[in-house]
């Protein structure tokens, strides 16, 4: 008897079937014949009659909730198909653009095909023609396939004819034999014993292995290897089309599948970039997906991965309701298995976050465990299991999506909650809005938990994070955390990608840069038990790994670091610091022309003392004194302390004949920092320049035991 309505639609057409039902929708009766017995339940279009003995009051209300359902997902379904009827018209407008573009085109082919069969004509006309041919001919195959996918992109009926696919990869491997024996490529089919059938249309699934193994054949070179092979797995058949061609490069592996991309290793090949997105948009639509394995200069594997039918499943039938009904559970109920993120089926996508229609999934780069993910046929619904073993995850649940997380110390299934769940030697779940049912306990928001315990908390308001320059380059974050934090974690993320998760015991955290980029860095206060407390707002910085590597690089590597340094000022045009850096490279490497202008830009950027203080240290050794003084002065009267600029502007007046200037400037450096290098250097000359040999000469034999410089030297060896 049932005692509730189904959660599963596709239980209407299980009661059709198995019960003495009879249901009018919109004038027609389902299942077919004429109607009989006693009309239990109508509103608007839609009526139920029962056949047979009175149904219990349970049953009729069951029958009377389900059919309410139906009619309400009946009529949502048609709000949506209103909606997207604009995005229709724009597809109807493209499809008949290059319907019409394709006639006159076939105008041109066929003109230029008599032409070329005209005698007498120069050997240089025929080959202009030729190349004109040709390229009227991709316009034709671009236009074809731009066609195909627009039309399955427009949500074409498929056909749910049962497929053979032993016979459906024989008819592709004939069909492509005679093109393998030109190019001497071995095709090999491999099938397995029994037989392998899937539901889906013939011709569409046809077309999409068939520009695999053209593509496979295309793409390797003469006298190379194609094996296709039909795989069987106990939920999916795989056809896994294998090539020795030039491979694709990792970073240009999800981007083969979009339209119009073409990898960089195809050579001469011609090609659309259409064939393998409309592999893809097959594939999907038959509830599958197509995978790519490739590795450079040893070939490229694509794996078709279609549904096996589940046992006792039937072909579709032409009864509306029941093909309504199918399609509706199809296209909401997830049923079919997919990865979650970039990783492979059952991986945890470490570092990664992933985003799902009311869901989002952020991983730390540690994670570790299981990951499983299932969605509808198209996309329609989804439902998330992680089992996490190590690290951590965040999980921001906008939308009523299944979603179960668990650890060997428990489980979670949150409703409508942001939640953080990590686990260092036992698992800790940190609760920000929503609800957390823990066995016969409901955890607020708000509290934390550490799991398989009693132990219960608080959580920590969230801390203050700020990052700053560090002085090789590096980012250094200054935290401030709130009453009671015994640590802090701090997470930066990039993008979509989640690029460090680190418990920092301190105030401060040095911050290596992985990349040039813009990134956000958050923190969250750690309590005595180790529960992770409210994560602070995101506060953005960039991350210049070049400028830290070059900036790393100066003295020692000036060419190097120059390098290092242009990518740095091409990452970053505004980054007042790195162009400095580079004006300095170029100053090390005496090219003090090239130096001067980027100095300029750099201080046009950003007039910051230190920069201004390399700047005039250049005009010194261009013999440009006038110029450096200012540029000192400038310095001095914004920071009087600058020892840079103090010492840089003896140097100048030293220059300049103002020995006795240069004197007080360079007593006043020493007198503040007495190690500072080249400061009695300094004194010593301006003593010099007054007569005062013999304090020059002490100070010179100090200064050449601390810094034995050439210049100090060749100074103190030239005295009387």
């Amino acid at each position: 008897m049932v005692k509730a309505p189904p959660a599963d639609l596709g239980f209407v057409a299980e009661l059709l079937r198995r019960y003495p039902v009879r249901v009018l929708l919109r004038g027609e009766v389902l299942p077919e014949g004429p109607l009989r017995g006693e009309k239990l339940w109508e509103e608007g279009d839609l009526a139920l009659y029962w056949e047979g003995p009175p149904p219990s009051p349970e049953v009729r209300e069951a029958l009377r909730l389900l059919l309410r359902v139906f009619r309400e997902v009946l009529e949502l379904r048609e709000r949506e198909l209103a909606l997207l009827k604009s995005q229709e018209e724009t597809s109807r407008l493209l499809g008949l653009l290059l319907h019409e573009i394709k006639n006159p085109l076939m105008s041109v082919l066929g003109a230029l095909e008599l032409t070329l069969e005209t005698e007498g004509l120069p050997e240089e006309a025929k080959e202009l023609l030729s190349i004109a041919e040709k390229s009227a001919r991709r316009i034709q195959d671009l236009l074809n396939k731009a066609r195909e996918y627009l039309r399955l992109g427009q949500g074409v009926r498929l056909k749910g004819e049962r497929v053979d696919l032993k016979a459906l990869l024989l008819r592709a491997a004939e069909e492509m034999r005679p093109l393998a024996r030109r190019k001497g490529i071995a095709l090999r089919l491999v099938l397995p014993k029994g037989e392998a059938w899937v539901f889906g249309d013939p011709e569409w699934l046809y077309q999409a292995v068939l520009n695999v193994v053209n593509n496979a054949i295309k793409y390797t070179p003469e006298g190379g290897r194609v094996a296709v092979r039909l795989l069987v797995g106990p939920e999916q058949y795989g056809i896994a089309v294998s090539d020795t061609g030039p491979g694709i490069p990792k970073e240009e592996q999800e981007r083969v599948f979009e339209p119009f991309y073409r990898a960089s290793t195809r050579g001469e090949v011609e090609g659309t970039g259409l064939g393998l997105a409309l592999v893809k948009r097959v594939l999907e639509a038959h509830g599958g997906e197509v995978r790519l394995r490739s590795r450079l200069g040893r070939g490229s594997t694509f794996l078709l991965l279609l549904p096996r039918p589940r046992p006792g499943q039937r072909a579709p039938v032409g009864r509306l309701l029941l093909l309504m009904v199918a399609l509706i559970a199809l296209a909401r109920l997830p049923l079919f298995p997919a990865p979650l993120g970039s990783q492979a089926f059952g991986r945890v996508p470490a570092g990664e976050v992933v985003r799902l229609p009311g869901l989002e999934l952020a991983f730390s780069p540690e994670a570790q465990g299981e990951a499983r993910r299932w969605r509808s046929l198209w996309g329609g619904g989804n439902r998330v299991e992680v089992r996490l073993e190590r690290g951590g995850v965040e999980a921001v649940r906008e939308k009523p999506l299944p979603l179960a997380l668990s650890t060997p110390e428990g489980q979670v299934r949150p409703t409508g909650t942001h939640l953080r769940l990590s686990r260092e030697g036992g698992a800790r779940i940190s609760l920000y809005r929503g609800r957390v049912a823990l066995g016969e306990e409901t955890l607020p928001a708000g509290e934390g938990a550490v799991l398989g315990t009693e132990v219960r908390r608080k959580l920590l308001p969230a801390p203050l994070v700020r990052p700053v320059p560090g002085p090789e380059g590096e980012v250094v974050f200054r935290l401030l955390g709130p009453e009671g934090t015994r640590a802090f974690r701090v997470e930066v993320r990039s993008g979509e990608k989640v690029v460090l998760a680190a418990r920092v015991e301190g105030n401060l955290f040095r911050y290596l840069p992985q990349a040039d980029r813009l990134s956000q860095v958050r923190a969250m206060a750690l309590d005595e038990v180790g529960l992770e407390g409210y994560p602070s707002d995101p506060v953005p910085f960039r991350e210049r790994k070049s400028f830290y590597e070059g900036k790393r690089r100066l003295p020692q590597d000036r060419a190097g670091a120059e390098a290092f340094l242009r990518r740095a000022v091409s990452a970053f045009p505004d980054d007042a610091e790195a162009w400095g850096e580079l004006a300095f490279a170029l100053y090390l490497q005496g090219r003090h022309g090239e130096a001067k202008p980027l100095y300029e830009k750099a201080l046009a950027l950003l007039d910051s003392p230190d920069i201004r203080v390399r700047y005039a240290r250049l005009l010194y050794h261009m013999k440009r004194f006038g110029e450096a003084e200012e540029s000192y002065r400038l310095v001095l009267a914004e920071d009087p302390g600058n020892l840079d600029a103090r010492w840089g502007l003896a140097e100048v007046v030293l220059a300049l004949g103002r020995a006795k200037e240069a004197e007080l400037l360079s007593r006043q450096v020493l007198a503040v920092e007495p190690s500072y290098p080249l400061a009695r250097f300094t004194l010593a000359k301006a003593l010099l320049e007054q007569g005062k040999v013999e304090e020059a000469r002490r100070l010179l034999v100090e200064e050449f035991r601390r810094n034995p410089d050439p210049e100090v030297k060749a100074l103190l060896e030239g005295l009387p």
